[in-house]
Parts: structure tokens; C-alpha cells; sequence
């Protein structure tokens, strides 16, 4: 896609930067800020990262849907964490018990995206 409205460029830009700064010190956990999310945070989170998916969708990149529901597992999972945190020795581990994945790594950028 050559044509992408500024707008939706911008968005796009701010909405990947907040997602991958927010999962980039997996497995120790998800971020919000400097610290770690709370569960209203990551109902949040899950509601931007649905925004995402759907700037995504009309951009075309469909090669972002892996990382997309990686991200979603994350923010759906990590408030039943925080929840139950005294039966997990840490995140690290919660995530293993239940088949998640340790890391999540951002899906290609588009061509765009590099140029601005």
C-alpha cells in the first residue's frame, strides 16, 4: 500500500510503539508505563490493541495478525496472573503452564513505514 493517509500512519506508528514497548520485557511480564500492569490497565491495553487490529485490517497488513493475538493473549492472561501470583513462582513460568508464548516480536514494517 503506497498511499497511506498521514493520519492513519501516525496512528499506526503510536499504537506499535506503545505495544511493543509494553511486551518487550516478556516473560517477566506486561508494562504499563514503568510499571507492571494492572488488571483495568490490561482491559485497556486489550481494547487499543483491538484499535490496532483494526488499522491493520484497512492497512492491509495482514502479516500482523500472529503478533496481534500474541498481544491479546498477553493482556487477557496477565490479570488471571496478578490474580493468583502466590500459586506461579513468576510469569516466566505461568506462561509455560499454559502454552503462551515467552516473547512476542513485532511483525515486519511496512515499506512506509520505514520512509517516515
Amino acid at each position: 500500500m503506497t498511499d497511506v493517509p498521514n493520519e492513519d500512519r501516525a496512528v499506526y506508528r503510536r499504537s506499535r510503539d506503545w505495544i511493543d514497548y509494553a511486551i518487550h520485557e516478556l516473560p517477566s511480564g506486561v508494562l504499563w508505563g514503568a510499571n507492571g500492569a494492572t488488571p483495568a490497565q490490561c482491559a485497556e491495553m486489550l481494547s487499543d490493541l483491538d484499535a490496532f487490529a483494526g488499522i491493520c485490517a484497512r492497512l492491509g497488513l495482514d502479516d500482523h495478525t500472529e503478533f496481534i493475538e500474541a498481544c491479546r493473549w498477553h493482556f487477557d492472561h496477565y490479570p488471571h496472573y496478578l490474580g493468583r501470583r502466590r500459586h506461579f513462582v513468576d510469569y516466566a513460568t505461568y506462561i509455560r503452564d499454559r502454552r503462551g508464548s515467552l516473547r512476542v516480536s513485532l511483525p515486519p514494517s511496512p515499506d512506509w513505514f520505514q520512509r517516515t
